[in-house]
C-alpha cells in the first residue's frame, strides 16, 4: 500500500515537471515572449544603461551647492509650502496632477482673495511684501546656487501646524485634486537644501551602509518595475489564448493531468522565463558598479541585487502574471491588458511628485529614484516588506483562482467563452 501510494506520487511529480519543462520550452518559441525581453531590456539601457555614479566624498564649496535633502520637519514643510503658494499667486499660475498629468487650474477672484487670506494669515506678510521678497528671490536667477535654491516663507508666530493643515485643506478644495498642497504629500516631506554635513552623511551611508551597490540596487529596481508593471501581462493573455487559437483546449480539457499541475506549471514557466532578462540586467548593473569601484577602496555588497531581484520584482511579475492569467481564464479575452494598463497607469503615475520619499503605500509599482536617502528607505523598509508580501499573496490568490475556474471549464461548468453550460459534463482529471 505505502510502496503504491509513493509510486503515485513519484508519478505525479514526474509529470508536473515534465509540464514545466514543456511549458518553458513553449515560452522560448514564443515571439510575445521576446519581445517581452526586448522590451524589459531596451528599457533598461535606454533609461538607467550606465549609471551616473557619483561615490565622490563631498568637498566644501563656497558657494555651498550640496543639492537637496527630504525634511520631515513641520517647520520645513510649513516655510516651503507657504514659499510655494505665495509664488504661485504671485504669478497666478495654478497646476495640479490629479491623473500624474499637468492639469492647469483657473481660479475666479473670490478663491483669490481666500488664498491671500490664507497666505497673509499664515506669514503676517501683506500681498506687497510677499512680491518684494519673491522679486529678490528671483534677482538670484542667474547665480549658480540659485539652480538648488528653495523659496521659503516664515510662519507667523502663534501659528499651530493644525492651523496651518486646515488651510491647506482649504487651497486643495479651491484647487482640486492632485495638488501639492495635500497632506498626503507633504506629510512624506518636502525638498530643503542639504548641507555639507549633509552631504557627507549622504556619501558616508552610501559607502559603509550600503556598501555602494546596495543604493544603485534600488536604483536599478525603481527602473526595472515600471517596464515590470505592465509588459509581463501580454507573455500571461498570449499564453492563455494559445490553445484556443490552435484549438486545443478540449484536446488539453480530458488529459490526464490535474487542472492544478496545469496551470502551476503554466503560470510558474512564465514567472521564471521572464526573470531572466531581469537577472541579466542586474548582473550588468552588478558588473558596472564593480569597474567603478576598482581600485578606490570601496567595499561593496557582491550580493545586493539578489533581493532586489527576488524580494522587490518578482513579486511584481508574479501578480501581473497571475491576473493576467485568471482574467483570460475566466472571459477568453484579452480583456486583462486593459485592467493591468488602468492599474499600471495608477500606480505610477500617481507617485510622480514624491519618487524617493518612501511612500511605498500599496502601489504596484514601487519606486526609490535614488541611489542615495539610505535613511529614507531604511524608515519605511516594513511597509516595504509589507507591500512586497501582499501582492506577492494576491498572486498566489489570482493563481488558486485561475486552477478553480480551469477546473470548472473542465467539467463542463462553462463553454469556451464564460458562458454556463446546463448540459455535458466533460469526463478529466479536473
Amino acid at each position: 500500500m505505502l510502496i503504491c501510494i509513493s509510486w503515485e506520487k513519484g508519478q505525479v511529480r514526474w509529470m508536473f515537471f515534465k509540464l514545466l519543462q514543456k511549458e518553458c520550452m513553449q515560452a522560448f518559441k514564443s515571439l510575445i515572449y521576446w519581445i517581452y525581453v526586448i522590451c524589459v531590456l531596451l528599457f533598461f539601457f535606454t533609461q538607467m544603461g550606465s549609471p551616473g555614479f557619483d561615490a565622490k566624498k563631498p568637498v566644501e564649496t563656497e558657494d555651498g551647492v550640496y543639492g537637496t535633502k527630504i525634511s520631515k520637519d513641520e517647520k520645513d514643510i510649513q516655510e516651503v509650502l507657504l514659499g510655494e503658494l505665495a509664488q504661485d499667486f504671485y504669478e497666478d499660475s495654478w497646476t495640479t496632477y490629479p491623473a500624474g498629468f499637468i492639469k492647469y487650474v483657473k481660479i475666479d477672484e473670490q478663491e483669490t482673495e481666500e488664498i491671500n487670506r490664507i497666505l497673509e494669515e499664515m506669514t503676517g506678510l501683506t500681498e506687497k511684501q510677499r512680491s518684494m521678497a519673491i522679486e529678490s528671490f528671483y534677482e538670484k536667477g542667474n547665480s549658480q546656487s540659485y539652480m538648488y535654491s528653495i523659496f521659503r516663507l516664515p510662519v507667523k508666530e502663534g501659528i499651530s501646524y493644525d492651523t496651518f493643515k486646515e488651510n491647506m485643506k482649504k487651497v486643495c478644495s479651491i484647487l482640486g485634486a492632485g495638488s501639492s498642497y495635500e497632506e498626503s504629500k507633504f506629510s512624506q516631506g518636502v525638498d530643503v537644501l542639504a548641507d555639507y554635513e549633509d552631504a557627507v552623511a549622504e556619501y558616508e551611508n552610501l559607502i559603509e551602509k550600503d556598501k555602494f551597490t546596495r543604493g544603485y540596487a534600488r536604483l536599478f529596481s525603481d527602473y526595472m518595475g515600471i517596464v515590470l508593471g505592465i509588459m509581463p501581462v501580454f507573455v500571461a493573455v498570449t499564453r492563455c489564448m494559445r490553445d484556443r487559437r490552435a484549438k486545443m483546449q478540449e484536446l488539453i480539457y480530458v488529459r490526464k493531468a490535474s487542472s492544478a499541475a496545469v496551470i502551476l506549471s503554466r503560470y510558474l514557466s512564465m514567472v521564471m522565463t521572464m526573470l531572466l532578462p531581469v537577472i541579466f540586467a542586474a548582473i550588468y548593473t552588478l558588473m558596472q558598479c564593480i569597474g567603478y569601484t576598482k581600485g578606490m577602496n570601496i567595499s561593496i555588497d557582491y550580493f545586493a541585487f539578489v533581493p532586489s531581484v527576488f524580494i522587490w520584482l518578482l513579486p511584481e511579475i508574479m501578480v501581473v502574471s497571475a491576473l493576467g492569467m485568471l482574467l483570460t481564464e475566466l472571459t477568453d479575452t484579452a480583456i486583462a491588458v486593459l485592467v493591468q494598463a488602468v492599474w499600471w497607469f495608477s500606480s505610477v503615475f500617481m507617485q510622480a511628485g514624491g519618487l524617493a520619499s518612501g511612500n511605498f503605500g500599496f502601489h504596484l509599482v514601487v519606486r526609490h529614484n535614488s541611489a542615495m536617502d539610505y535613511q529614507v528607505f531604511v524608515d519605511h523598509y516594513q511597509e516595504f516588506i509589507i507591500n512586497r508580501v501582499f501582492y506577492a499573496g494576491l498572486a498566489l490568490i489570482f493563481v488558486g483562482l485561475s486552477v478553480w475556474v480551469y477546473s470548472m471549464k473542465r467539467k463542463g461548468a462553462w463553454d469556451l467563452y464564460g458562458k454556463i453550460l446546463h448540459g455535458s459534463k466533460r469526463k478529466s482529471k479536473a
